[in-house]
């Protein structure tokens, strides 16, 4: 048994009077209490604290929690949306999915009903703040005892009651609750298993009941009365029973989670592995930069000591030469100074004596007259340095090496050995030492065999990858026939049999239906435009989960395509589909601003369009509307509907444009019909689109609450029906239409109204069938109508998530 209350209050106050060490332990104990609880009852994303009704604690489908202000959308409401229409606004709220993104992982999950209040609360958090508040009053002593005026230092678990110290000893002597569980606040907020019980919830309907069963069918607890009133045919148990049965799947689920839990540890043990390899793998590769960085030196370097000794060789040839040549010159010049010089000191003499001398004087002086200079070359080779170029260093420099993923090293090059020598690695590897010029030239020698090694190898992958992407195209096409074969297989083309016309002017029976909510083969988050394919199968775009299913005619499912993605092949919002020449399917990808080509098995082929850009700027002529000038050929702002004319031309209803878009089958611009506009002829948010075997052109215009018929080439005929209204004849935002090509009538669905009304072809009104609901023959919301060979009208319910067929 656990120690009395008064036991643990002596050993309370004996803490207090203790040591300063005890002080501290006590500090010790607030901070790890602070620590813990604080982050249980402190949202994450906004640092604030959870307060319930104000911040109430939310937790989300991947188990995080956040307070309900986090969780709500930043406000982008209809304030912002200045100058939109209230029927744009209307279309994007049709299609919107509340979803809510996590703060903390940011995964987007769905919102039931729409609410985030009903989202479960997080009760830990708030039995949290609840018992933090009692503590707050207990430490200022204003938590009265249940029993008497005292202050409450005490709480029973079992009787969820505050007590003082006088009432906390007598409730845990008496007998009837020795055994229950008497802490203090501290001691629950450390202790998480005891606060699983701290609080009885009660019902609300029946007050003092304590709720003690579970309604599996509802999903909450109740009492025992409301089990058997209000919840008497619902599936119930008790609820520890519930619980039990609840931690059996989660212990059974536990080994599974253990293993993901080691899977995750593994990965991020390899991270941290690789987190060291790259800086081991840096650091090695560092060091190989400089020693390749060191060869270039010392190559450059030798280079540098050959051109200079080249330098001093030929200066010193050059000296030899010109120093040769003045010696000679210099001799010469001394003779006939030398001779000159004595000429004239001769008559400086005895006249006698000259005229002794003259046969010397006269032969010296024809001598000095007549003789030759000595041939010299006084011009000699200039010296100078011619560089081959500064291109060829640069580019020497780009191919020393590149950073990225480790190569073995391969090939002749120089390396610095563990002694510091500059040695030579040839094509084997073997270490080549000797002189630096030797080693260069050997490595030259070496490079050009590597060079044509490399060159035959390179040839040799070459040709394997060649053969191996035929191999692979041959296999391609191999799987794509097996593909083909298979589909033909599950039910061959069929002809469609002559029927007699049908006559819309009789009640229209709904015969099935066939659909539910989700997002596996056969279910559908929000169906709209549909198709009939060559072999009267049904082509449904299902416009939440970004994908395209075909079906059976009673709703077997066949083939799906189509991912979420703005890449080319991906799909945003396919809003509407038809059928290319029988064969391939045409695709409205209406949030990606563009029209997609698909195979019958789903191979994307190509797109047509682009994305208009996000600007706008006001007309001058029309006051409140708005232009976008980048609205040219073949731009698209979300376009919505699309079908397909005798001529295998395509028609595009560009809704953000108010414009319909043609197209030849090779998709070049052809035309353009409409403007934006209430006239006749004009446009206003265009979606769906159909053609009848002359090839006139009917739009639903949207926003001005109509249909408009337009012959082949574009030019205005005739308006159906009567504008905006809730008569027989009149539309609340029509958005599909389709025409019965035996009796040329038109069927229309009228969205806000929940009902498809049926014309003739000059607009005459011919019959309605449809209402709002969930039953089997109701609609909510439908969004798109086809005929198939049998006659057989398909409408998508995008509310109810499901196809009637009538």
């Amino acid at each position: 048994m656990a120690a009395s209350p008064s036991e643990i209050g002596m050993l309370s106050r004996s803490a207090a009077v203790s040591s300063s060490a005890g002080t501290a332990m006590t500090e010790k104990v607030d901070d790890l209490l602070s620590e813990k609880v604080t982050k249980e009852i402190t949202c994450n994303p906004c640092g604030r604290v959870f307060r319930y009704g104000v911040r109430t604690p939310r937790i989300l489908p991947c188990l995080h929690t956040s307070c309900e202000r986090c969780l709500k959308p930043k406000s982008s409401g209809r304030d912002s949306k200045v100058g939109i229409p209230e029927e744009e606004l209307v279309a994007d709220e049709l299609f919107a999915q509340p979803r809510v993104t996590c703060p903390i992982c940011r995964k987007e999950s769905d919102v039931p009903g729409s609410d985030i209040s009903k989202l479960p609360m997080n009760f830990y958090a708030v039995k949290l703040l609840e018992l933090i508040d009692y503590f707050k009053l207990e430490r200022k002593g204003r938590l009265p005892c249940i029993g008497c005026t005292e202050p409450a230092h005490w709480r029973c678990i079992e009787c969820d009651e505050n007590y003082c110290q006088d009432h906390a000893d007598f409730h845990h002597k008496s007998r009837a609750t020795c055994d229950h569980r008497i802490l203090t606040f501290k001691q629950i907020l450390l202790s998480p298993r005891s606060l699983s019980t701290m609080r009885n919830q009660y019902c609300t309907t029946h007050n003092n009941k304590p709720l003690e069963i579970f309604c599996k069918d509802c999903n909450r607890a109740i009492c025992t009365l409301c089990a058997v009133t209000q919840h008497k045919t619902h599936e119930t148990k008790e609820v520890a029973e519930a619980v039990a049965a609840l931690k059996a799947k989660v212990d059974a689920l536990k080994p599974q989670i253990s293993m993901s839990l080691y899977s995750l540890r593994q990965a991020l043990t390899r991270v941290k592995t690789a987190a060291r390899e790259v800086n081991v793998d840096s650091q090695v590769s560092s060091r190989k930069v400089s020693g390749m960085i060191e060869v270039c030196i010392s190559a450059v370097r030798e280079k540098e000591r050959e051109l200079v000794s080249d330098l001093e060789k030929k200066k010193r040839q050059n000296t030899e030469i010109i120093n040769s040549q003045k010696e000679l010159l210099e001799g010469e010049l001394t003779s006939m100074q030398t001779g000159r010089e004595f000429v004239e000191r001769a008559f400086i003499g005895s006249e006698v004596e000259v005229l002794c001398l003259e046969p010397q004087i006269v032969a010296k002086m024809d001598e000095l007259i007549s003789g030759d200079c000595p041939s010299v070359n006084s011009e000699v080779d200039r010296l100078g340095f011619s560089p081959s170029g500064h291109d060829h260093i640069f580019k020497a420099i780009e191919v020393l090496g590149k950073v990225g993923p480790p190569k073995p090293d391969r090939g002749p090059r120089m390396i610095v050995d563990d002694n510091g020598e500059l040695v030579l690695l040839d094509n084997k590897g073997n270490v080549i030492r000797g002189e630096t010029k030797e080693l260069l030239k050997q490595l030259k020698k070496n490079i050009i065999e590597e060079e044509l090694r490399v060159e035959e190898e390179e040839r040799r992958r070459l040709q394997e990858e060649e053969e191996a992407r035929l191999a692979a195209l041959k296999e391609e096409e191999r799987k794509r026939a097996e593909e083909a074969a298979r589909l033909k297989a599950l039910e061959p083309p069929r002809t469609p049999t002559p029927l007699p016309p049908r006559d819309f002017t009789v009640p229209v029976k709904f015969s099935r239906t066939f659909g539910t909510k989700g997002n596996e083969p056969g279910m559908y988050s929000g169906p709209v435009g549909m198709c009939i394919t060559d072999k009267n199968y049904l082509a449904i775009c299902d416009v939440h989960n970004n994908r395209i299913q075909v079906v059976k005619p009673d709703g077997t499912y066949v083939l799906g395509f189509g991912v979420t993605g703005t890449a080319v092949g991906e799909l945003n919002g396919p809003n509407d589909i038809c059928m290319f020449n029988n064969r391939n399917f045409i695709i409205a990808d209406t949030y990606n601003d563009r029209i997609q080509l698909f195979a019958p098995t789903g191979r994307f082929i190509r797109t047509i369009g682009q994305k208009a850009r996000r600007r706008a700027i006001f007309q001058q002529n029309i006051p409140g509307s708005i232009k976008k000038p980048d609205a040219m050929e073949g731009i698209f702002d979300k376009p919505f509907g699309v079908c397909v004319n005798s001529k295998s031309q395509i028609l595009v209803s560009d809704m953000g444009n108010h414009r319909i878009q043609m197209f030849e089958r090779n998709g070049e611009f052809c035309r353009q019909i409409g403007v934006r506009g209430d006239d006749p002829g004009q446009l206003m948010y265009p979606y769906g689109i159909a053609v009848d075997p002359q090839d006139n052109i009917y739009v639903c215009d949207l926003g001005n609450h109509r249909v408009q018929k337009y012959n082949s080439e574009g030019r205005y005929l005739k308006q159906i029906g009567h504008g905006k209204g809730e008569n027989d004849g009149c539309f609340m935002q029509p958005r599909s239409v389709a025409v019965d090509t035996k009796t040329g009538c038109v069927a229309v669905v009228d969205t806000a109204l929940h009902r498809v009304q049926i014309f003739t072809s000059e607009g005459v009104f011919v019959n309605k069938f449809g209402s709002r609901g969930k039953e089997e023959n109701k609609f909510s919301s439908p969004c798109g109508i086809t005929t198939n060979f049998d006659g057989e009208i398909f409408v998508s319910d995008f509310r109810n998530n499901r196809i009637h067929v009538l």
